[in-house]
């Protein structure tokens, strides 16, 4: 119960009660909190239930205890600086004030700022009812400098970055926008990485950033949350909080699930990029990233030495929502195997060298042979792996309805037929890789690949008929021409919402239906990010491939470039060589599409039934939504189903994780990194001539307008015959290639599944340039020679409107 009468207390007295605390309100809490933890805090007390013109009897008595000199007065209303609200500049603050009257005018304004048309709006908004208002009084800091610290990036959301802003004098001015700060960026040994300044000189020495980081991280510790906090350092150089309140708008911590790294390990997003592009939210990161993990070992265990499959993390790596392929765990191979080295393995699933990796200490020259025979059996038994596997997959079922605990046992059953789903589609993709490696080779005598050998090895890969991913781009492409046979018809789909253009595709005349049903029916499995436990398939969400079919169909009608398949080899102008791994090289590509949409037909099963198990968790009233339910990890959802942790924490945790993918997804790494990945910062522009160099995976040279897009979903602007630049793609941007006149790409290889489609399609394409995305504008005129290896930027943007 609040108290009906003021009351007043001193802060450090606060917290013997916790009653107390608590109705004292966000503010006067956090205050006695800090005293509470050691921390440098102005004296001051808190007058309970303050009401106007009905002042404690005491407040005479304490303000003299106080010295009786300039005092703050501040509100602390009851639900501010909360959890859940902070209520930040709704009610009243004052500032010096002097003498016992001026003071209970200041007491008798905050009082009055409950019920202010500002804050009365804020709690309808926020659906919060606020009746009680504490006041805080506290002796004046005569600030030299003042400011506010976040101990957690509130841009970034990185638990690993603390942030301050400074400005001279009062920390008034920051709040309310009328000073721009020195802005100061640690990282978490409270070394300044960022700043910007104000001034040519720093406004804080480096002392008094350790001095904050210091106490801010102490703070933290006590709390076992994000704090905001707000400081003031007085003239004489002493430090003083003025207040402390939770980050109301941030997630759990970025690197939450990261795997154990050792300091030299070689990381890169290449390959497992293209296959989980974005954040991976947690029951991704441990159904599908965990597999890869189990289908790299089991390769290992097949001829590398490796002794048998474990729960460690050596092939794959999760750091900050992210996964990565652990180089220095998969190079170990070439210590027990002729001809795996890391020069070969940099190609094939970087595209290139990787200096950075280093050979192993190589085993004795017969143990190496026997790994060779035993990694050439493994090459040769792929087909029949894969026929065996296809017969068992066919039997292959989950549960879409039940209890929440029948839907979860079956889903931990099953589990490692996922994980043998992954080394049957590893196992048929090294193949590809293999194959690939050869031909490459035989084209450059064995050296390292000039642009124009990778060029030659690209056009020689181009022609390989019946790729399954490229016949669901000729069939989507063929729906896509029969409806922009009626102009009008096709002018309403294109400006239809996506659930009317679905109910159009399904009732429209009978041939388009029919189309479009078998095209489901095919690669309805198939979608964005289609490995991810959390995006639906195009069976399941057919409105997602609506606004790849509507530009498509208005490029139609623009006049998009027909598409024309690429010039076959004449195998008679080849060597015998290049005669006899060609046909190889072809049906290596075949199979690796054909065992991708495998895989992904299983992880749709496992989607569709998680899926359920959040509806089907929701309706028990064990999560507050059906969302939740991919905020777990596998595990710790089996868990949770069988009540075996605490379902509000976790009601809350997940939440948490749900904020923090958000933050995750927009953070960019190097292709390769070192030891730990650190984001990239998006502030460190990248000088450059206009000239950018990758890998050219499908010949030939165009000149034309750049789209820049980070995801499906900005692809949907694409015009006819621009170029679309992106970190990578996968089989949910492929109906887009019809349109474009060019790819390129930050990552991928030459068997990536955007070179495999840009070559059926006769596509220039690079791919593996690193850096396209943050150099190429959307609306830069480029160049992009396929036959090179370069992409040339024209013209940028801006320039080209200038002329105009």
């Amino acid at each position: 119960m609040h108290s009906v009468t003021p009351e007043i207390h001193f802060l450090e007295e606060l917290g013997v009660n916790q009653a107390r605390l608590h109705a004292a309100g966000g503010k006067a809490a956090g205050l006695s909190q800090l005293m509470g933890w050691g921390l440098k805090v102005p004296v001051g007390f808190v007058i309970l239930n303050a009401q106007r013109g009905e002042h404690p009897a005491e407040l005479a008595d304490y303000y003299r205890q106080l010295g009786a000199g300039q005092v703050a007065v501040r509100s602390s209303a009851f639900g501010e600086d909360g959890v859940e609200s902070s209520f930040a500049g709704q009610y009243e603050s004052i500032l010096n004030v002097s003498g016992l009257d001026e003071l209970k005018d200041a007491i008798d304004r905050c009082v009055d700022s409950l019920t202010s048309q500002r804050a009365s709006s804020y709690q309808r908004d926020k659906h919060i009812q606020s009746s009680q208002m504490n006041v805080v009084v506290q002796n004046m800091v005569d600030a030299s400098f003042a400011g506010v610290m976040f101990t957690v990036d509130p841009v970034s959301g990185r638990h690993d970055r603390q942030v301050i802003d400074a400005v001279a004098g009062l920390g008034e001015a920051l709040v309310s926008g009328e000073a721009t700060p020195d802005h100061y960026e640690l990282d978490g040994e409270g070394k300044i990485v960022h700043s910007d300044l104000l001034g040519d000189a720093p406004m804080l020495s480096p002392q008094q950033c350790s001095a904050l980081f210091s106490d801010a991280k102490k703070a933290v510790q006590e709390a076992g949350a994000p704090l905001d906090l707000e400081w003031a350092i007085d003239k004489a150089g002493e430090l003083f909080w003025l207040q402390a309140r939770p980050i109301t708008t941030i997630g759990s911590d970025l690197n939450e699930l990261d795997t154990p790294l050792k300091p030299g390990d070689v990381l890169t997003r290449c390959n497992v990029g293209e296959m989980m592009p974005g954040a991976s939210c947690p029951l991704t990161f441990s159904t599908t990233g965990r597999c890869i993990e189990n289908g790299m070992q089991h390769m290992h265990v097949s001829y590398a030495g490796r002794p048998a499959v474990n729960e460690e993390w050596t092939q794959v790596a999760m750091s900050h929502g992210k996964l990565f392929l652990n180089l220095s765990g998969s190079i170990a191979a070439a210590a027990n195997v002729l001809g795996v080295d890391a020069k070969s393995m940099g190609y094939s699933l970087c595209g290139g060298v990787v200096e950075e990796l280093k050979e192993p200490k190589k085993s004795y020259w017969w143990i190496r042979l026997l790994g060779t025979m035993r990694m050439l059996k493994y090459l040769y038994t792929v087909d029949d792996i894969i026929e065996k596997f296809e017969k068992r997959a066919s039997h292959f079922s989950l549960p879409v309805t039940g209890t929440s605990h029948e839907i979860a046992s079956a889903l931990d059953q099953a589990l490692p037929f996922y994980s043998e789903a992954m080394a049957v589609h590893l196992q048929s993709s090294t193949t590809s890789g293999f194959a690939s490696n050869i031909l490459q080779g035989m084209i450059s005598g064995g050296q390292e690949s000039t642009a124009v050998e990778q060029a030659e090895a690209a056009s020689l890969m181009a022609g390989a008929n019946d790729v399954e991913s490229a016949v669901l781009v000729e069939q989507l492409d063929a729906i896509v021409a029969k409806i922009a046979e009626n102009k009008e018809e096709a002018k309403q789909f294109i400006n239809a919402t996506p659930a009317d253009a679905v109910t159009y595709l399904y009732s429209a005349d009978s041939k388009i239906s029919a189309d479009f049903n078998d095209f489901l029916k095919r690669h309805g499995h198939r979608g964005y990010r289609e490995l991810c436990m959390r995006e639906a398939s195009w069976a399941d969400a057919p409105e997602t491939l609506i606004a790849t079919m509507q530009a498509s169909v208005k490029g139609q009608l623009g006049g998009a470039r027909k598409v024309t398949k690429p010039h076959q080899v004449d195998p008679n102008n080849l060597s015998r060589g290049l005669r006899w791994i060609l046909p190889k090289a072809h049906n290596a590509i075949r199979r690796r599409e054909k065992t991708k949409s495998l895989l992904v037909d299983i992880a749709n099963r496992f989607k569709r039934s998680y899926r359920a198990l959040g509806e089907q968790l929701f309706s028990e009233g064990k999560l507050s939504d059906a969302d939740q339910v991919f905020f777990f990890t596998h595990r710790e959802l089996i868990d949770f189903v069988d009540g075996k942790v605490d379902l509000g924490l976790w009601q809350s945790k997940t939440k948490a994780r749900r904020t923090a993918l958000y933050f995750q997804d927009k953070l960019k790494f190097d292709e390769i990194c070192v030891g730990k990945p650190v984001p990239i910062d998006p502030r460190i522009h990248v000088n450059h001539e206009g000239k950018i160099t990758g890998r050219p995976v499908s010949s030939g040279s165009v000149v034309g307008i750049a789209r820049v897009a980070f995801s499906v979903d900005e692809a949907a602007g694409l015009n006819p015959g621009e170029i679309l630049v992106a970190p990578i793609t996968d089989v949910g941007w492929t109906p887009y290639f019809s349109l474009i006149a060019g790819l390129v790409t930050d990552v991928g290889s030459s068997v990536s599944h955007g070179a495999v489609i840009a070559r059926e399609y006769g596509l220039p394409a690079i791919v593996n340039t690193r850096v396209a995305t943050q150099q190429i504008k959307t609306g830069d005129k480029i160049h992009l020679d396929a036959d090179t290896g370069v992409v040339t930027i024209l013209q940028t943007f801006d320039s080209l409107n200038n002329n105009l």
